[in-house]
């Protein structure tokens, strides 16, 4: 639980409703298997022809005596939507019941074929995407928990680490342009725009800085009195003509800031949505921990208790609010937004009629930020369980990847190919 004013030390790690935790305890099935502390790929179990899941329907019969699979079809091989190219343990094996969540997405350099990913640890390394060969590593003497946004052009990296460090380096070499503070810790990417590298802080700062030299260009501050909420931030977006960032607070107020000088456009306080004000003592937490997604006219967010919204990108007006809770992430893809719910699991709804297209309810922890190939297939992890792919049509579970400990990170996909930490920090490299 978190005090506002006891934000430095406990840097926001109340965790509420498994949205995440600050450690996770080990899968009891891999102990009693005699997996961990041996080699983690014998440890990894890969499943493919899952049952179907249409709207409302359950997930596949999972026992987990069998780490990821059923006794009946347990299998050490992926079938031919999934498959495991590499994977590279990024600290060692920790014994005892706990093991560190990894949030830290990875980061795809296509054009150079390499990849970079942080961990908790405190340590990036740099990865040859192909066959995973370590290139180089660098040490921003803190925990990593987002991944660095990599200039295409140059091949530079910007990394956020949680100590509140930014630090720009060469891509090529891992060598140090400049490290410059933001305020306290990010544990979002970071944004980059033509001449300023942007990023949102877990007291509710957004602050732009130059990419030449780390000067703090901008600050903008939302004031919030909120004694208590869920651990978690919201990430920034850009607007696709580059001159609009949208995020969303801790007090469930969702914005839109000039990117050139951060004042602010408009803002949504989805606490005035509240259809039960009236709780006594009850606690209830407005965050607004979503990243927004941005279409066309139209800006999509959401609020942890108030539900989930569509705006109008130029004035932040309400065009429509469905009063669900629980909302912890969200993606789009054609007609489609695909909701990730503390509450209701991950569920596709159609974006101009609202309905639900199919639901796949909690299987183990909460479910993380989906992930849309533009074929068509969704993956999601689980904070306790799986790397899962679906279709985004029907919902049908088409292959899933279990490494015995869960995944606090999203997936990274670059065309077929896709990277995902693990909790425990092992990297896999994978086609769909």
């Amino acid at each position: 639980m978190k005090r506002r004013d006891e934000a430095t030390s406990s840097s926001r790690r109340f965790a509420a409703a498994s949205k995440r935790v600050s450690s996770l305890a080990l899968d009891s099935s891999a102990n009693r298997l005699g997996l961990l502390g041996r080699s983690r790929d014998a440890a990894i179990a890969l499943t493919l022809g899952a049952a179907s899941l249409g709207c409302g329907a359950a997930a596949g019969p999972y026992d987990y005596d069998v780490v990821g699979v059923s006794r009946a079809e347990a299998t050490p091989i992926a079938g031919s939507r999934l498959s495991i190219r590499w994977s590279r343990e990024l600290r060692p094996l920790l014994g005892g019941p706990y093991t560190p969540v990894e949030t830290a997405a990875t980061a795809i350099d296509p054009r150079r074929q390499r990849v970079f990913v942080g961990s908790s640890s405190g340590v990036l390394i740099a990865f040859d995407g192909n066959d995973g060969r370590e290139l180089f590593r660098y040490d921003p003497r803190a925990g990593v928990e987002a991944a660095p946004a990599i200039d295409e052009a140059w091949g530079d990296l910007y990394l956020a680490s949680d100590d509140g460090m930014m630090h720009a380096l060469s891509g090529r070499t891992g060598d140090v342009r400049w490290t410059k503070p933001a305020g306290s810790a990010v544990r979002q990417a970071p944004i980059l725009g033509e001449d300023a590298v942007y990023v949102v802080t877990e007291d509710d700062r957004v602050v732009a800085l130059s990419r030449e030299d780390g000067e703090v260009l901008w600050t903008f501050v939302r004031e919030v009195d909120v004694e208590l909420a869920i651990e978690g931030h919201a990430g920034l977006t850009r607007s696709a003509d580059g001159t609009t960032l949208y995020t969303s607070f801790t007090d469930g107020t969702i914005v839109a800031l000039d990117a050139s000088d951060g004042s602010l456009r408009w803002e949504r306080p989805t606490v005035l949505d509240d259809d039960d004000p009236e709780e006594g003592d009850a606690v209830r937490f407005f965050d607004a921990d979503v990243t927004p997604i941005e279409i066309g006219e139209v800006v999509y967010a959401a609020s942890f208790r108030t539900g989930l919204y569509a705006l109008e990108r130029s004035s932040g007006t309400v065009l429509w609010r469905e009063p669900v809770s629980g909302v912890v992430a969200l993606a789009a893809h054609g007609d489609y937004l695909v909701v990730s719910s503390s509450a209701d699991g991950v569920y596709a709804l159609d974006r101009e009629t609202r309905e639900v297209a199919w639901r796949r309810p909690l299987e183990r922890g909460a479910p993380g930020q989906p992930v849309i190939h533009p074929s068509g297939l969704v993956l999601v992890a689980e904070s306790t369980g799986s790397l899962v792919v679906v279709d985004l049509r029907s919902g049908r579970e088409l292959g899933r990847l279990d490494a015995g400990r869960g995944f606090g990170a999203r997936p990274a996909l670059a065309g077929r190919l896709g990277w995902i930490m693990s909790n425990g920090g092992q990297l896999f490299a994978f086609e769909i």
